[in-house]
């Protein structure tokens, strides 16, 4: 039985939207261009006020999901958060209404706050140190590690059992 698809991730797309590799910065927002597109394709307007709150949000949850600020960073984005009732032809549903600067802000701190649970939060760091990913862990334990248990979970394993076995022939 196949599960049903997981919802695409604002949250997660915008903290996995730079990653410094080897050779060299890739940065989704970085560009105005790219920002632009980035953001119209998440459902925003791609506004110059758009593109710079989703930069300073950016910024901030990453911090706050490595654990270098505490929750409370969130608060600008939390304090301007409103919903509005809009009628819909088959009923209401309700909106973000917020300024145009902290409208990604809003949606990805909701995000975030959704996904906290009484066993810890399903947004993390991979656990790999070489890896710069998060990860949004939908099973049951909550226990998912690694963003990619291909790349980043493979060379974890990979690399314990080098230690051991190097451990194990130098005894």
């Amino acid at each position: 039985m196949n599960s049903p698809p997981t919802p695409p991730s604002l949250l997660l797309d915008l903290v996995n939207s730079r990653i410094v590799w080897p050779d060299g910065l890739r940065d989704e927002i970085g560009d105005e261009a790219q920002a632009r597109a980035w953001l119209r394709a998440r459902g925003g307007t791609g506004s110059s006020e758009e593109i710079a709150g989703a930069r300073e949000v950016r910024t901030v949850l990453v911090d706050v999901l490595r654990g270098n600020l505490e929750r409370e960073a969130l608060t600008p984005w939390v304090e301007v958060m409103r919903k509005k009732a809009v009628l819909e032809a088959d009923g209401m549903e309700w909106v973000l209404d917020v300024p145009d600067r902290s409208a990604v802000g809003a949606r990805a701190v909701e995000e975030w706050a959704s996904l906290q649970a009484a066993n810890g939060s399903r947004i993390r760091p991979c656990a790999d140190p070489d890896c710069q990913h998060f990860l949004v862990d939908r099973s049951a334990a909550n226990r998912r590690k690694w963003h990619s248990m291909e790349a980043c979970g493979n060379r974890t394993k990979a690399r314990r059992h080098y230690a051991r076995t190097k451990a194990a022939v130098q005894e």
